[in-house]
Order: structure tokens, then C-alpha cells, then sequence
């Protein structure tokens, strides 16, 4: 009793101690007490992890790395199976760049729950920071991997050839040019883990001789491989050609690795331009004119905030309204095998012109660019998106910030680019002003039906309201990426609106909207950025909250989540209006080959080379940013409703009634959205829906069966993450 009593007396203690801030002291009570007495730590592990996390958050602010993860050693010494506590060291090992410690962490979390949702998100995290995604694609282009091999198998002489493969990647090349070259292979990789993963390929494929550095080839020189190489092959190459750099990483290595007979694969290249015209694309980038007449701004022009980025990269492809206005052009060529073309490329600081010739009445609204790879005499590479033998491991650029421009048929546009600090950029074709706002932003205003559905809602909002308080004492919380519901309400003749801006970009956006419109600014109250929570709103009640809990990339935003049900909760006037009223989360099962060769490596795309073992280690569960306009899938089941967004229940098995017999290799999932009760729900599976898609991968694929019934479990952590997962198939 006596010992009972004196844990007891510890946990008080630190209860208190934690309540004034001592975080560091009441863990060591906690620590104390359930050493004191065991049966006290079933009942106070919560509130002892939410201390760790207070104590840890102190000491990552005073740079105390070390003292973090004693004390998770001491946590997990009272709770050596507490999968949350394993979570949380996994969090801070990622955190402080342990990547593959990290991992294992949130293995051992899910090994212990299964069910643990967060921790194999967090896995997913992991693999998608180690082994990008474009990997995959990369790898599985078979077209692309057929053409190097025979561009190495044509340039290589056996006995008097050394290879240098510089960005080997998983050593794919490298193992190419040791199958034509006894002499000498050497290949360079600047990941640990893309190096890491390189040993394993060479070794697992008997090719032991390649020597795998991983450095970055510009720190290097022909010492630290061991000699000068007489053949150097590379594919740093990204949708605008010169991206990864490629023009300085082979600037240095005509200087540290050649010899004078030094020979390049690819030999040249070469980059396209096209003037096009795509509505569908051109809406991820600018404002679009219902947005602009539905906001008063009509000769506004408003671009997406790209920070550095100058171009864009899309399957042009897969997007299904791409009109080309022009023939394309050739912007530049470079040879680089000439060392002296490098450096005029490098060292080029005029414009790149090029004339287009418009082919009818029509609008340029983007720039398409693609590039060939020569990489002998013999053997090219394109990535033209009309071309039947495209490479698929690139997609193709998209200059996307200028201001559209119609044109007459016969019309000549200049067009310039800049290849400074070797990566191009379109300039302007003029000088007229463009305002620039978070791609949040910019997508929720450019989803005319949901913009629709929000102000035809205004109406019977203010008459529901009237009924609680003259319209000018209603208070308004419009938490969405831009507050339309709010500004409307204040133009009816609210009292005040809190809304939240991504940016400072966006709020200045904001305050020339609201001007524009008559709004005044001093109602309006923003929260700027995401270093706030719902404490910020105090005791305070409000007639209408308005909040949107979904990403761009068709996940929960956790953050905005639980911001939004202490809103509805304890920030909501009695018989207020808080919106959207109903959020359902819905799913169909399909097959979708193009996400078998995005998320899955297969053995026969190179050769008789292996290295699907390796590198599907890396495969993830879910896939997001998911454009189901240009998905290309066959339904095997019809859409289902997979329980509302805010489910409280931790397991929920659902019935798929399978209407297509096939293969199913994945689970699409998006969600119906109902305003107010008496409003038709609006699914973000549509065209121009602000919201992209998420999916879950059925790996390995199932066959399923017409007229019998897929079973799918959807599983929930207490913070709002969600998983689906294929469970069986019954009669």
C-alpha cells in the first residue's frame, strides 16, 4: 500500500509540475513512479507521452539532440512495447536525417500494430525520401534502357576501355558497360542510399569488379577512381534537359577524368520547344476568368507561386485537351563531347530565340519542351510526347508563367529562354504586372463548381442566421485557402471574419480582393502561415465556421483537423452553422497499369539484369496527388462510400460489390463534400476539383470476380489518419 501511495504521490507531482511548464522534472517523477509501483503505467501512459512530447519540443529548441533520445531510452524502458513511444523516436530520428534508424523504428511500430496507420505513413515517407518515385518509371522504360545499352555495346572497345558512370543511380548503366568492358568500371552516386542500393545490384547480379564511390562527382578527380577513364556515360538529365545539372557535372569532368580521346554517352542532345494551348494545365498556374469574374478582378493576373521553380513537369501525353498552335522548335544544342560547347553553355548569357508561327485563331497559354538524346550516331532518344517510341522515364516540361496571349493564324510570337546557372527559364513576353499566390489558393478559386456551390449557399445562410442575430453581429471563421464564404458574408453585412492565408503573399492577395470588392479590411482578422493552433481563438464563439481539412494532394491536413473539431466543438454558437455539414470519404476498387510501372520494378525492362529485389524494398502503400482526369484505369468496382471523413471507429470493414471481373491493383479514394444538409454533396473525383486524388496500392495485385464481393477495411488513428486496404473476396 505503501509503495502504491508513494507512486500516486509522484504522479501528483509531476501532474503539477508539468501544469506550470517543468516538463523535465515531472518526466523524471512519471520515471519514478512506475518504477515505484508498475500498475500505475497502464492507466498514465497518454498523459506521460504528451509530457515527453512537451519536454522534447523544449529541448529540440535548445538543440539538445542528445538528451531527447536518453529520455525516449528511459520511456521505452517502462514501455517497451508502446508502438506511439517507438512512433515518436522514429519522428526525431527523421527529424535529426537518421533515415534508415527511422525506419526501423516505424517497422517496430507497426510490427507491434498493424493497424498503426501514422507509422506507415511515416514508413511511406521514408522510402519516397530515400528512392524517389521517378526511379521507378526510369527503370521499367524499356525504351530507354534498350537504347543506352546499345549505345554502350556500340562505343565500347572490351581490352582498352575505362567506364565512368556518373549519377549511376541502382548501377544499372555501369553494369552495361562491364558487360562489354574488362578493363575498368567505375560508378559514381551521390546518395548514400542510391550507392548503397548500386553495391547490392552489382553484387546480386555477379558483377563485383564495378566500383561503386558515393560521393558527388564535383568534389572528385582522377585519383580518387583510381585513374583517368576514356569513356564516361550519364543520364542526370530531367524534363528540361539540363535541370540536374548535367552542364557543370560534365564541365568538371572533361577537367578531372578525361583523357584526350575521352568519349560521352549521350554524344549530343538537344531541346524542343512548341507553343500549346491546354485550359486543363494552364489552371494549375494561373487564375482562370470565372474566378477572376466571380472575385471582380478581371484584369488581374494571378500565377501560381513556384518559388524557384521555372518549369513544370507533366505526362503532356496523358492530358487530353493539349493543342498544339505551333510546329515545334529547336531552342539549343549542345555537344558534349566538345568541351568547349559546355563551356559556351554554361557561360551563355544571352537569350535563347526562337519564332513561333501560330497555325490558327487561337491562345497560347503554356510552352511544351522536350529533348532527343543522341547518344551515338546510331541510336537517339526522345521524349517528343507525340512520338509513338517515346522515352517514358522523363516527362516533358512546362513553361507555365507567362500571361496567355491569343493569336492569329500566321502570327509570329518571339519567344526567349535563359540558360543561367544551367537551368532554363522562359522570360516574359512583357512587362505587365502579375500578382502571385500559393497553388492552395489558387486551385480552390479555380474549382468553378465548388465556388459555385459556396455562393449560391449564401442566401439561405443569411436567412438561417438572421434567426440567431442581426446580420451585423454575426461572427465568421473561414479557415478555407481563400475566404470566399467569409467575404460574402461580409459583404451581406457581417460583424467579423478570422481567416487563415498559407502565405504573405496570400494574404496581400486577400486584402486587394476585399478591397476591390468594398470589403472592409478592418473586419478581418488573418492568421498568416501554420504557426498557430486553435488556443489562438480564446473562449470566443462564432455564428459560422467554415473549414477545409483536405490537402492538394487528397490527404488530411492534421494540423487544420484538429483546428477544425475544437472549432465545431467548443467554438461553435449554440445551433451556430459550421460547414462543410457532412465530408464522406468514398473509394472503387480498379486496375491501372500505369501504376504498376510508377510503383513496382520488373525484372524484364533490362536485359537479364535483376533488381526488382532490391529495389522494391522501396514500394509504398499509397500514392497521392492523383489526377483522376488523366488516370487511365478500369473500373472493378462501382464508387463506395468508405464511412464519413470524421470517423471516430478505429476499424471499419466495407463491402466492394465487384461489378468487372479482372485484376485490381488498387484502391482510388477521394471525397463527396456536403455543405449544408440541404445541399447537394460535390465529389472532388471530377474535373478542375481543387482536391487531387489519393489511392492505395493492392500489391500484390488480386483477380477478382464479377458477382462476388470485395471486402475493405479502412482503419483510423485517434488523430484523423486513414488507411485502406484490401482484405479478402467473398460470394
Amino acid at each position: 500500500m505503501e509503495t502504491e501511495e508513494q507512486a500516486r504521490e509522484y504522479v501528483n507531482q509531476a501532474r503539477q509540475l508539468s501544469s506550470s511548464g517543468s516538463y523535465s522534472k515531472a518526466f523524471d517523477l512519471y520515471i519514478k513512479a512506475f518504477e515505484k509501483d508498475p500498475r500505475v503505467k497502464e492507466r498514465c501512459e497518454p498523459e506521460f507521452r504528451v509530457v515527453l512530447t512537451q519536454l522534447n519540443e523544449v529541448l529540440v529548441g535548445a538543440g539538445k539532440m542528445e538528451d531527447i533520445f536518453f529520455n525516449f531510452s528511459k520511456a521505452i524502458g517502462a514501455f517497451p512495447r508502446n508502438c506511439h513511444l517507438l512512433n515518436d523516436i522514429g519522428k526525431y530520428l527523421y527529424k535529426f536525417n537518421f533515415y534508415t534508424e527511422a525506419w526501423d523504428y516505424f517497422q517496430k511500430a507497426l510490427a507491434i500494430d498493424p493497424s498503426f496507420v501514422n507509422a506507415e505513413k511515416n514508413i511511406n515517407s521514408i522510402k519516397n525520401l530515400l528512392l524517389e518515385r521517378w526511379h521507378f518509371r526510369m527503370l521499367n522504360d524499356k525504351i530507354r534502357n534498350d537504347a543506352y545499352y546499345d549505345a554502350i555495346k556500340e562505343s565500347t572497345n572490351r581490352y582498352k576501355d575505362s567506364v565512368l558512370d556518373i549519377g549511376t543511380g541502382t548501377g544499372i548503366l555501369a553494369m552495361f558497360a562491364s558487360e562489354f568492358c574488362t578493363t575498368a568500371v567505375t560508378a559514381i552516386e551521390a546518395s548514400e542510399t542510391m550507392a548503397w542500393m548500386a553495391e547490392c545490384v552489382t553484387q546480386g547480379n555477379n558483377m563485383p569488379d564495378i566500383v561503386i564511390v558515393s560521393k558527388m562527382s564535383t568534389t572528385m578527380n582522377y585519383r580518387d577512381i583510381g585513374g583517368k577513364r576514356s569513356l564516361v556515360v550519364t543520364e542526370m538529365f530531367d524534363a528540361g534537359l539540363f535541370g540536374e545539372h548535367v552542364l557543370q557535372t560534365l564541365s568538371h569532368a572533361w577537367e578531372f577524368f578525361t583523357i584526350p580521346t575521352t568519349r560521352f554517352i549521350p554524344n549530343k542532345a538537344e531541346f524542343f520547344v512548341v507553343a500549346a494551348r491546354s485550359d486543363h494545365l494552364n489552371r494549375k498556374y494561373q487564375l482562370g476568368a470565372a474566378a477572376k469574374q466571380l472575385l471582380d478582378i478581371p484584369n488581374m493576373h494571378v500565377h501560381m507561386l513556384a518559388d524557384d521553380e521555372t518549369y513544370d513537369c507533366e505526362d503532356i501525353d496523358l492530358i487530353k485537351d493539349v493543342k498544339y498552335i505551333s510546329e515545334p522548335k529547336s531552342l539549343l544544342q549542345v555537344n558534349f563531347n566538345d568541351y568547349l560547347d559546355i563551356q559556351e553553355k554554361l557561360n551563355h548569357t544571352e537569350p535563347y530565340e526562337v519564332q513561333f508561327t501560330a497555325k490558327e485563331d487561337n491562345e497560347i497559354n503554356i510552352v511544351i519542351g522536350w529533348f532527343n538524346l543522341y547518344l551515338t550516331k546510331n541510336v537517339t532518344l526522345t521524349t517528343d510526347p507525340r512520338a509513338e517510341n517515346k522515352a517514358t522515364a522523363w516527362q516533358q516540361a512546362v513553361f507555365f508563367d507567362n500571361i496567355p496571349i491569343s493569336v492569329k493564324e500566321n502570327q509570329v510570337i518571339d519567344a526567349q529562354f535563359l540558360l543561367n546557372g544551367g537551368k532554363l527559364t522562359m522570360l516574359p513576353y512583357c512587362n505587365t504586372p502579375v500578382v502571385k499566390i500559393s497553388p492552395e489558393t489558387l486551385r480552390f478559386l479555380n474549382d468553378d463548381e465548388y465556388m459555385k456551390v459556396i455562393a449560391g449557399c449564401i442566401g439561405m445562410t443569411c436567412i438561417y442566421l438572421g434567426q440567431m442575430a442581426d446580420m451585423s453581429d454575426i461572427t465568421i471563421v473561414d479557415l478555407s485557402p481563400f475566404p470566399l464564404f467569409g467575404m460574402l458574408m461580409l459583404k451581406r453585412g457581417a460583424q467579423s471574419l478570422i481567416c487563415y492565408a498559407k502565405t504573405g503573399s496570400d494574404k496581400e492577395f486577400f486584402k486587394k480582393v476585399f478591397k476591390t470588392n468594398k470589403v472592409d479590411w478592418a473586419k478581418v482578422t488573418v492568421l498568416e502561415g501554420e504557426d498557430w493552433d486553435h488556443e489562438i481563438f480564446g473562449d470566443e464563439k462564432y455564428h459560422a465556421i467554415f473549414c477545409n481539412v483536405c490537402d492538394l494532394c487528397g490527404d488530411i491536413d492534421l494540423r487544420l483537423r484538429e483546428v477544425a473539431l475544437e472549432l465545431k466543438n467548443n467554438h461553435l454558437m449554440q445551433g451556430g452553422l459550421f460547414m462543410p455539414a457532412n465530408v464522406k470519404l468514398m473509394g472503387q476498387i480498379v486496375n491501372s497499369p500505369w501504376l504498376n510501372i510508377n510503383n513496382r520494378v520488373y525484372d524484364g525492362n533490362f536485359k537479364n539484369y535483376k533488381l526488382a529485389e532490391y529495389v522494391n524494398k522501396y514500394e509504398v502503400t499509397q500514392n497521392y496527388c492523383i489526377d483522376f482526369t488523366t488516370l487511365e484505369y478500369t473500373e472493378v468496382t462501382k464508387p463506395t462510400c468508405l464511412g464519413p471523413l470524421y470517423s471516430e471507429v478505429k476499424t471499419e470493414v466495407v463491402h466492394f460489390p465487384i461489378t468487372a471481373s479482372g485484376e485490381a491493383n488498387a484502391i482510388l479514394c477521394w471525397y463527396d463534400i456536403e455543405l449544408t444538409e440541404d445541399i447537394e454533396a460535390v465529389s472532388t473525383k471530377r474535373p478542375r476539383s481543387f482536391i487531387d486524388g489519393t489511392l492505395f496500392l493492392i500489391s500484390p495485385p488480386v483477380s477478382l470476380v464479377s458477382g462476388r464481393v470485395a471486402c475493405v477495411v479502412r482503419l483510423n488513428d485517434d488523430d484523423g489518419s486513414f488507411k485502406v486496404a484490401f482484405r479478402n473476396e467473398v460470394p
